[in-house]
């Protein structure tokens, strides 16, 4: 009866047995000594498969010997760590492939060589291995320590060693280092098993990169249409800034600004930055992300420059200042992260029901899902903010942060400064040569897919209005009293709206108005009744219709007013008062104050150059005629208190004359 061949054994798998399916090797990596004798037992091992040769005539023609023949075969049959087949990798001369085992029994083995006495040691008290790599990996909760270190996991395994009895001569209490070097080893060795659970002992940072990086299609996306995907994220600034104020008494005040937020818009396809907006509030908001969305869309026009030798470079700028065609585009998808703030109402109803597009909410903490705005990040401020002498570097201890608030006041680095700067940084950016693009432009590329006929979208000529990104929808129900003699209005956020056809309208209290809030400025509100028809426009009362604010602000004065912080009369401008409220925080440095003012003075200042319709333009030229006999109603009423009170004054004064007589 013939030899069973090695590989006709039962239970053998497929890629064991087809020398076909195996791995292989680059044979001129090998030295040429190594590569011979490889070749020659590859030469055996196929002849062996092919079942054409005995081992006789194998063993004349390659030198391999039938005990070395079986013995390489059973090697490259066997299945390594990862349970891959290890195939012609096993016949590579002096190749380990399986770990070192310690023979015990062995009487001819050296004792002075400790080789694989750690491992029999946890073969021996698998509670041990146990508790080492619960150690090591934080598991069960064996320790509170997040992330023990090997010295504090060495003392606690020759604890767990001295209470198992293991007598001094033995390992690992018969070793200079006690099993320290073999346990720094095995801990390795864990780390790269492990992978996953080890990197949780190098922050949060890494786990996450650990998690969501190096797999996957998403780690590796493809767009080649311009505005088909974007991505959207905010970065905080690595500097101050100041800005110059006007106190009531006519004092000039130079006051620092908290670090604040520049908003972007990047296409994926292109690399292009399509605008940005700048955010001075602590945490960013949902009208924060709107005004960006609104920059991005609108064509984009250049900031006068006020700052020696600050330029705009020929090749640079924005989509719309350079293509045409791109005035007014709207992409496809907007990449977010679960921000708060992109969560909000706000943005879902403009980006779906105005823009058009589908929002892909990213998981929260996860920048390496929008790895390209992050670079870009990091270029504006690598090239930019870091270099300039109020910068707080990219950490604590960057040693280019040196007193960066006083550098700040020292050279008047301002508000204004920074707008001009980004502005600048951003179009300059746009037309420099970028790797990820195989060292093109942004601009550059974008017109090589236009000229290709691949063209954005565009926003609707009926929606391309300015306050239209900021319109959020709500229902109000008309109050007002037959009985008291109050006419209708409709509340909303603490203030009343009136206007003359709505006071006229006493049968329709009781019912609800649709309204689309400007969350931009707040004076004046469109409504709409309930069957959709256009009701009007309608003005808050007072002073609130004086001064453009954004929602916000009124929020912030509202709170003010609710705590007693802050008190105003029917005569005063709540958002004067307010502003006169931060001045007096800003001059004793109270932090985010000075941001505070800004914000508010930049709504006033934009809100007043937005172009209006013909409604809107009426209901605030009528709340303006109507604050002015306000005032003038106010100087009458003062001058008659002075009147009167100078009446008692002399009436008093005429009687301390008659008792002293």
């Amino acid at each position: 009866m013939s030899r069973l061949r090695v590989y006709e054994k039962e239970g053998l798998l497929t890629e064991q047995t087809n020398p076909e399916l195996w791995p292989t090797v680059d044979e001129l990596s090998l030295n040429e000594k190594h590569r011979l004798l490889f070749i020659k037992r590859k030469q055996a091992v196929m002849m062996y498969f092919k079942s054409k040769s005995s081992m006789a005539e194998i063993h004349q023609e390659t030198g391999v010997d039938p005990q070395t023949l079986r013995r390489v075969i059973k090697r490259c049959m066997s299945l390594d760590e990862y349970g891959v087949v290890l195939g012609f990798r096993a016949l590579i001369p002096y190749k380990k492939v399986k770990p070192y085992e310690l023979n015990p029994m062995n009487t001819k083995r050296n004792k002075s060589r400790k080789s694989g006495e750690f491992s029999m040691l946890l073969m021996r008290f698998p509670d041990i291995k146990d508790l080492i790599d619960e150690l090591f990996l934080g598991r069960h909760r064996r320790t509170l320590e997040p992330a023990m270190r090997t010295k504090s996991i060495h003392k606690k395994m020759i604890d767990a060693c001295r209470k198992k009895d293991i007598p001094l001569s033995e390992y690992p209490f018969n070793t200079k280092h006690m099993g320290y070097r073999a346990l720094e080893r095995y801990l390795n060795r864990l780390a790269s098993k492990y992978f996953g659970k080890s990197v949780s002992r190098y922050g949060h940072d890494a786990v996450q990169k650990a998690k969501n990086t190096g797999e996957g299609e998403q780690n590796h996306p493809s767009t080649l249409t311009p505005y088909q995907k974007v991505q959207f994220d905010a970065h905080r600034i690595d500097g101050f800034f100041v800005i110059n104020l006007k106190t009531p008494e006519e004092d000039d005040v130079t006051v620092v600004l908290d670090r604040f937020w520049i908003l972007t818009i990047i296409d994926v396809a292109t690399r292009i930055i399509l605008g940005y907006a700048i955010s001075l509030n602590k945490e960013y908001s949902a009208a924060d992300v709107m005004h960006c969305v609104r920059n991005c869309i609108m064509p984009h026009e250049k900031i006068n420059l006020t700052i020696d030798g600050l330029t705009y470079h020929d090749i640079g700028g924005y989509p719309s200042e350079v293509y045409p065609e791109t005035k007014w585009a709207v992409w496809d998808v907007i990449c977010f992260d679960n921000a708060k703030s992109h969560l909000a109402n706000l943005v879902k109803d403009r980006l779906k029901n105005l823009v058009g597009c589908t929002i892909n909410l990213g998981p929260v903490d996860l920048p390496m899902r929008r790895g390209i705005i992050e670079r870009f990040f990091k270029i504006l401020e690598e090239t930019g903010f870091h270099r300039l002498p109020n910068t707080t570097g990219s950490n604590p201890d960057d040693p280019r942060r040196t007193n960066p608030e006083e550098n700040a006041i020292k050279w008047n680095i301002t508000y204004d400064h920074l707008k001009e700067m980004i502005d600048v940084m951003i179009s300059n950016y746009n037309g420099t040569p970028h790797g990820g693009i195989y060292h093109q432009s942004p601009l550059e590329l974008l017109g090589k897919r236009l000229q290709k006929g691949l063209y954005p979208h565009q926003l609707n000529e009926n929606n391309r209005s300015e306050v239209l990104f900021m319109h959020t929808k709500i229902k109000r129900i008309i109050r007002g009293s037959n009985q008291s003699g109050k006419k209708p209005y409709v509340q909303y956020e603490g203030v009343e709206y009136r206007s003359e056809k709505l006071s006229n309208s006493a049968h329709l209290i009781g019912q609800e108005l649709l309204l689309h809030v400007n969350v931009d400025d707040l004076r004046t509100i469109k409504a709409y009744e309930e069957d959709g028809s256009e009701f009007g426009y309608l003005t808050a009362v007072g002073k609130w219709s004086f001064t453009p604010h954004s929602l916000q602000t009124r929020k912030a004065i509202n709170s003010l007013v609710h705590r007693k912080l802050i008190h105003y009369t029917t005569w005063d401008d709540p958002v004067f008062i307010y502003t006169e409220y931060l001045m007096n925080k800003a001059r004793k440095g109270r932090k985010g104050a000075s941001n505070k003012i800004t914000n508010v003075q930049e709504v006033a200042k934009n809100n007043r150059k937005t172009g209006r319709d013909d409604g809107e333009a009426e209901a605030l030229a009528a709340a303006e005629k109507e604050n002015a006999a306000l005032e003038k109603a106010r100087e009458l009423s003062d001058r008659v208190q002075q009147v009167n009170e100078m009446d008692r004054y002399q009436k008093m004064l005429s009687k301390l004359k008659t008792h002293s007589f």
